[in-house]
């Protein structure tokens, strides 16, 4: 195992760029604010809640980090510091690749055997002739992860966001997979279309309380056209059900499956003012015997008509607003609602239907923060009521490979979080806070809907419901982490910080700790690691 580590280890020192030839930027809080402070300003006209954010139109703002001291140094440190380890440039063709890693030791208080990580795997990015991009990568894992995030896993079946387990590695560790590909095609302005296997993201906050990436990577056809000041995404995905229950009747090795439309609209009224609707909907058979309605694959917003239309009620439909505003060069106060169900005359009544089903986000971000060069903040508050992005049948709810779709914690929640993030030169320091109130399901059984994957019809009651309902949790999270950038382009980081969580309950004697542990866990932990997407460990 040294002999691995060491050899991997020198890959990974030699892994550069990572950003390459593809159309997109990969989907990565910290990677994207250095490039993002250039046009959060107030005069610089972009859709920036659509994302992975298109390349083309970062490099028409010149958004893209520039090294030119690296043409003076020699051909090892170029491509040990700044450089793709082989990358092709043709007029016509151009190809990238690059070795991934993630080396990560750890200890968590009160627990004697290591918490690690070890990710070996490579990225290919390319380009056929100026329209045509493309990217694949694969990550072969191992992991040995905090206490809460073992027992999430055990209980899902899934790593948050990266993966099927595989149990049985090591002791208590776990063994997985991630793959992902996508290929995009842009034949003018107006329009972009991208295929493949990977997770997409609508809105300008941490989180999304209409489409997250916190999820696994799901397969995916995408269209962007834009004109004017708008910018229009359809959104296509085949979504997988991995309960048990959920598998194919005579075929448990076959997950169950479900399909995601969704419309996204996003409207510059000025450079300063957005607004953005959002709508998806998701269906699926049981019996997993009913061919996908042709209507389904409708381009246009307003799909539930549509589907009322054909006489379909099967499906489970949400519709959202989101809006954004720059209130001075590198400031922006953003929110979305995320509407699943409600009743006008409940809510005129102020009765606690269970039937209203809505979420909300408000935030504040502000990039190059009093006037000090890469400083980022933000301040942002989710909630959600009991039972939204549920359905009455769990396959159909609003979730994907055992994690939701939008918001990690479920719903019936409420969420402060706070973020620091000071990047100068080679050198990254990240604070994060958050801060929970949850309404926990009862270890009797007892539905007070925070899980997703739990149907509707089953709740504890038609009204009085409220956000905290059940068994009351408080759910603290800070992590603090210090990063020296070995490659900025590669994103390849030595790092070490500490992660602590605390979930608590009103009462710990009644209380269903899954999917959530309730419990404390200090986690130190060191590492290189080459920083290609987010990972979600709050929660």
């Amino acid at each position: 195992m040294t002999k691995a580590f060491w050899s991997s280890l020198t890959l990974g020192l030699l892994a550069v760029s990572l950003n390459g030839q593809y159309q997109f930027q990969h989907l990565n809080h910290l990677n994207s604010l250095q490039v993002e402070a250039s046009f959060y300003q107030k005069a610089v006209d972009m859709h920036s809640s659509v994302r992975p954010l298109n390349k083309t139109e970062l490099d028409s703002l010149g958004a893209t980090r520039q090294y030119p001291q690296a043409a003076k140094k020699s051909w090892f440190t170029r491509k040990l510091f700044y450089e793709n380890l082989v990358a092709i440039n043709k007029p016509n063709y151009a190809l990238t690749f690059n070795p991934i890693v993630n080396f990560q030791l750890g200890h968590e208080q009160g627990e004697s055997a290591y918490r690690y990580i070890n990710t070996r795997g490579f990225m290919i990015e390319g380009r056929l002739g100026s329209n045509f991009t493309f990217y694949s990568s694969y990550l072969e894992n191992q992991g040995r992860f905090a206490s809460y995030v073992n027992d999430y896993t055990r209980y899902r079946g899934v790593v948050p966001g990266q993966g099927t387990a595989t149990r049985g590695f090591g002791d208590g560790g776990f063994d997985f997979g991630l793959a992902a590909a996508e290929i995009s095609y842009n034949p003018n302005s107006f329009f972009t279309f991208t295929a493949g296997q990977g997770r997409n993201f609508f809105g300008e906050g941490y989180r999304s309380m209409l489409l997250s990436d916190a999820g696994y990577n799901a397969p995916f056809f995408r269209i962007e056209t834009t004109f004017w000041r708008i910018k229009y995404v359809n959104l296509w995905a085949q979504l997988y059900d991995i309960r048990p229950e959920a598998r194919v009747p005579g075929f448990d090795a076959i997950y169950a499956k479900k399909f995601l439309s969704s419309h996204y609209l996003s409207l510059n009224v000025n450079s300063r003012l957005n607004f953005s609707f959002f709508e998806a909907i998701i269906i699926g058979d049981t019996l997993q015997q009913r061919g996908l309605d042709a209507s389904f694959l409708n381009p246009v917003i307003f799909y539930r008509p549509v589907e009322f239309q054909v006489g379909s009620g099967r499906g489970n439909a949400l519709i959202g607003f989101g809006s954004s505003y720059k209130v001075s060069d590198g400031i922006m106060a953003y929110g979305q609602f995320l509407l699943d169900e409600f009743s006008l005359d409940d809510i005129t009544a102020s009765n606690g239907s269970w039937v209203n089903k809505f979420g909300w986000q408000l935030g504040l971000k502000s990039y190059n923060t009093l006037g000090m060069e890469g400083l980022f903040t933000r301040l942002e508050y989710n909630a959600a009521r009991p039972y939204t992005y549920s359905h009455r049948q769990v396959l159909t709810n609003y979730g994907h490979y055992g994690s939701p779709l939008a918001h990690p914690w479920g719903a019936n929640f409420q969420e402060y979080l706070a973020q620091v993030v000071y990047q100068r030169n080679r050198w990254e320091f990240e604070f994060q806070l958050n801060y929970g109130v949850l309404g926990l399901d009862s270890a009797r059984g007892a539905n007070f809907g925070s899980d997703v994957y739990r149907s509707y019809n089953s709740r504890v009651q038609d009204e009085g419901n409220e956000i905290g309902q059940g068994v009351g949790g408080t759910l603290l999270f800070t992590q603090l982490r210090a990063a020296w950038i070995v490659n900025p382009a590669t994103n390849l980081k030595i790092e070490a910080g500490l992660r602590w969580r605390s979930l608590s309950a009103s009462d710990a004697a009644d209380i269903n700790t899954r999917p959530f542990n309730v419990g404390e866990s200090l986690w130190l932990f060191a590492g290189l690691r080459t920083e290609l997407f987010n990972r979600y460990y709050d929660f």
